[in-house]
């Protein structure tokens, strides 16, 4: 199966991705993690983007579109991304309710792991690259800014 120069289903799933991030700021307009360092800030929105853009379009992929030699990659692909994408709507729903650390580290896993996949399956070295660092930012800004659960 080949996607050629542009991947719509990829193009959805990012969709997918910022529909309830875009909901929730919307709603909560004081709503945002930054940390106090602008390095981390800008590895994040580097990593971010470039996340965005590889996973829809094959710069830097041998033959210069994407594409499976198998259809089990690729139920393994849509499968995938399906999956992970159920998982966050859930954790989007969990967090509207409740703004928790866990929750919050959840929300900040799941994408990174779609990216990572993604990179793994369609093998886009330059988007495995941008979701490390965007990973690795994403993650250390989550951790630093989530609140703590509260004990009872």
């Amino acid at each position: 199966m080949k996607f050629g120069f542009f991947n719509w289903w990829n193009a959805a799933a990012v969709a997918l991705l910022l529909l309830p991030n875009l909901l929730y700021a919307c709603r909560h307009r004081e709503f945002g993690y930054q940390s106090a360092s602008r390095a981390l800030n800008a590895a994040e929105q580097a990593g971010r983007i470039g996340c965005m853009v590889f996973m829809v379009v094959p710069l830097g992929v041998r033959g210069g579109e994407f594409g499976f030699c198998s259809w089990e990659g690729v139920i393994l692909w849509f499968g995938g991304t399906a999956l992970l994408l159920l998982a966050y709507y859930g954790c989007w729903i969990g967090f509207a309710r409740r703004n928790a650390r866990p929750l919050a580290l959840a929300l900040a896993i799941l994408p990174c792991a779609l990216f990572l996949l993604n990179a793994l399956l369609l093998g886009h070295w330059a988007l495995g690259l941008c979701a490390v660092l965007f990973a690795w930012a994403h993650l250390t800004i989550t951790w630093q800014c989530a609140k703590e659960p509260k004990e009872n």
